[in-house]
């Protein structure tokens, strides 16, 4: 593991900085006239906590259980292939996920 790999892995802010960027992506997506579509905002958001997941692991107990609960949802999915009515229908329980989550990827 090179020098780089392991501070990012220690670094306690890690998991703060991936759930403010998850919660921009959200927010900007529900916006009434986003030009973010819900693919889009999944793909991100699944990519976000694909990479803690893999390359930040040491930062997950920092999140609690949302990275995890975020790659159960979008983890296995072809984001691209969904239609929209399925996009919609993810993009819904994502963000249940997170205004349910401990977390708080919406506050200012």
């Amino acid at each position: 593991m090179k020098d780089d790999e392991v501070a990012t892995a220690r670094d306690p802010h890690t998991c703060r900085r991936a759930l403010r960027e998850i919660g921009e992506i959200a927010a900007v997506a529900v916006l009434p006239d986003s030009q973010m579509t819900d693919q889009e905002a999944l793909q991100n958001i699944a990519a976000i906590a694909e990479w803690v997941r893999e390359e930040a692991p040491g930062a997950q107990p920092d999140c609690g259980d949302i990275i995890q609960r975020l790659h159960e949802l979008t983890g296995s999915v072809d984001v691209e292939a969904l239609d929209d009515r399925a996009a919609l229908d993810l993009f819904s329980d994502v963000l249940g996920a997170l205004e349910s989550s401990d977390t708080t990827v919406f506050s200012a």
